[in-house]
């Protein structure tokens, strides 16, 4: 299935379809996101696009840059590499999306599509972000939960599990990772109530989109730190696998 596939071979075809504009609120929370109005009928957000890539790029830079995980740009472009681009090559940006079933509040991961959907308090707006998932062997737990709490520049203290892991492949961790530019967690950290899981940041953009993590949900450096100040103590959290009909 689409979402919990590690190889990056890909032979689909992108698919066509018009969708909902993407709304760009201009606002310094919310800079970033795919944010789209909820939808009166159906249950698709967005639409897909084809761009120009710039001079030099490669098709990781311009997944992050329109918010799109890894995965998600190597099917929708599979004869392009993640080399860089030449001049003038087109690129499909596979911004349409298919919304979880129900309830349609607080945060709700699904690990088919390898994304998060925030829906606004208000009930108007749906945020969607890409994630990294638990990758085989260290699945990310299914469920419904809550958010405990919330760190800024976080300290990361890697669970024995972790480090064991670490130990057999030869790699020492240590006890804890102080805030910086070397700790795993990225600059936020949002706890939830699963055992030692976390929705945070990475220093790991390119696994974004991707089976990567030992079971935390990575997000985009920008895309947590938005997520962060939307979201409160106790936002509800449901974690589900629901691949849909595209795939």
């Amino acid at each position: 299935m689409f979402g919990l596939i590690n190889s990056m071979n890909v032979n689909n075809n992108l698919k066509k379809g018009l969708g909902m504009a993407v709304l760009y609120v201009a606002s310094t929370s919310m800079g970033h996101a795919l944010t789209y109005p909820y939808p009166k009928t159906g249950n698709i957000i967005g639409g897909y696009q084809k761009i120009t890539a710039p001079a030099n790029d490669t098709l990781l830079g311009i997944a992050e840059k329109f918010d799109i995980g890894v995965y998600e740009m190597l099917r929708a472009n599979p004869k392009l590499s993640e080399k860089k681009l030449k001049t003038s090559t087109q690129v499909n940006i596979p911004s349409q999306f298919t919304l979880p079933s129900g309830p349609h509040e607080g945060i709700v991961i699904d690990l088919a599509d390898l994304r998060i959907y925030f829906f606004h308090p208000n009930k108007d707006l749906i945020s969607t972000y890409p994630v990294g998932i638990g990758r085989q062997g260290w699945a990310t737990p299914m469920g419904t939960t809550n958010i405990l709490s919330k760190k800024a520049n976080p300290y990361w203290y890697p669970p024995s599990s972790i480090r064991e892991e670490a130990e057999s492949r030869g790699k020492f961790l240590p006890g804890v990772v102080p805030p910086g530019p070397h700790n795993p967690l990225g600059a936020y950290a949002i706890r939830l109530g699963f055992k030692n899981i976390l929705i945070h940041g990475t220093t790991q953009p390119h696994s974004i989109g991707l089976r990567s993590s030992h079971g935390c949900i990575r997000m985009y450096a920008q895309d947590i730190q938005e997520l962060f100040h939307l979201v409160s103590i106790s936002t509800p959290v449901r974690v589900i696998y629901e691949p849909n009909q595209k795939d």
